[in-house]
Order: C-alpha cells, then structure tokens, then sequence
C-alpha cells in the first residue's frame, strides 16, 4: 500500500521555513522535519512551527550533515509505515505545487527514485549553475548513463526500503549527500524517473553551501564514485537482471 510521507532536513532555515509551512500543512499529508543541530534560537522557532502544523519534529543535537538528517527522516518513516518520502529543502527554493504531482509519479512507479528536474529563472547563481553542469557530467561518467537527472536537485521522492538499505553504504553525508545517494540508488537497481520543477533563490535567502570547503568535498566525492565505479556497474547490472 502506498503512504507518502514529507521529509524536511533543516539547518538553521526556520525562518524561511515559516514562509512555506502553511503551504505543506496544507496539502493535508504527514510530514517530518529533521531539526540537524540548529542554533538554540532557530531550533526552538522551528518547533513551535512544528507544533503549530502538527509536523513531527525530531531534534538531532549535533550537526551531521544533510544526508545524517535525511537517514534519521528515512528511517523513523520507514518505522512508523510509511512507503515514500518526498525530500523537500527547507530554504524554500521548491514549488510546493509539484509535491502531489511528484507523489502521483511514485504511486505508478513505486519501485522507482522520482528526481526533480530544476526549471531556473534569473535568481540562480551563475557560480552554482556551472558546478551543477559539471557534477551532473562525473555522474555521467560513474553510471555511464547519459539520461541522469540533475545530481543536486534536492526535491525528491525516495522509495524507503531500498533507500533505507542503502544508506547504511553512504560515505559522504554533507554536500555529496544528494549525488552519492543517486548514484548508488542508481547502482542499486532502482529506475529513475524526472519530472520538471521550477527552482528559486529566495531574495536575502542564506545557503549553507561554502564554496571552497564544500567544492572539495564534492571532489573528493567523485573521485570515490570514480574509483568504485566498476564493482557499481556490475552491481546494477546484477540487481537489473534480478528485477527482470
């Protein structure tokens, strides 16, 4: 039986996340919000929020990162019976209007990952744009699929026993989470589906992406995808033979 459920990590974004709550409470379907060591003041503004949606608020003491967020939204969900998380940032960079729309996708492909594939407008760093382009192209390379979806689109619906599964395989939980998780749900065996979806930058909105730090880390990344790519290849192979 399908059961969606929305899963929203959130470091230090409450106030923009106040901006679109009322949108999410509105569609009338569970949601999850991953609290990842936020300063005091922001963590307790997001669980007033919270208790004002009847949101389910977790509270992860210490920073992990974004993908140790999404493992504890993955896994509470998965124990409490839900069968799809839609993952949803909380800076609101995504159109709340495509949450259904991606839900309706998961529901006719229940075995499949459905990706975002961001639509921008001007607001979109020309800086950003460029590194999308070129993690999108070592993506290419890791899967040797030329149809993958945007790696960094971080508007998602995750079928949660597989992802649950592969998590326990992750090894960058911080920036890379997003790609490392597609490749390797992609590795996995899963079918991947994209449906377009209008991305903004909010104007005085804050990111946590730091460029120097955060563009190592996304090196450092593919470089391990690159360097594990054989065994992930074959890996799919086997799994898609299975699936068949």
């Amino acid at each position: 039986m399908f059961k969606p459920v929305i899963i929203i990590p959130c470091f230090n974004h409450s106030d923009a996340f106040k901006d679109f709550a009322v949108g999410i409470a509105e569609l009338g379907i569970s949601t999850i919000v991953i609290d990842d060591g936020s300063a005091p003041s922001q963590s307790q503004h997001l669980r007033r929020i919270c208790a004002a949606y009847d949101f389910k608020y977790i509270h992860n003491s210490k920073n992990g990162g974004k993908g140790r967020a999404m493992q504890i939204g993955f896994d509470v969900a998965h124990d409490m019976g839900f069968t799809h998380g839609l993952q949803i940032d909380a800076d609101g960079q995504h159109d709340l209007a495509d949450i259904k729309k991606f839900f309706e996708l998961a529901r006719e492909n229940e075995k499949s990952l459905i990706v975002g594939d961001p639509l921008y407008d001007d607001s979109a760093p020309f800086a950003r744009r460029i590194g999308r382009k070129i993690t999108n192209f070592w993506v290419t390379v890791e899967t040797l699929n030329l149809h993958m979806p945007d790696a960094m689109c971080g508007m998602r619906v995750y079928p949660l026993a597989e992802t649950c599964a592969e998590m326990r395989h992750l090894r960058f939980y911080r920036m890379g989470f997003d790609i490392e998780i597609l490749v390797k749900l992609y590795w996995r065996g899963l079918g991947i589906i994209t449906r377009p979806t209008r991305v903004i930058y909010p104007p005085n909105g804050t990111s946590n992406f730091k460029m120097l730090r955060d563009n190592l880390y996304i090196f450092l990344l593919h470089t391990y995808l690159c360097a594990i790519m054989p065994f992930g290849i074959c890996k799919r192979i086997f799994n898609h033979g299975k699936r068949n």
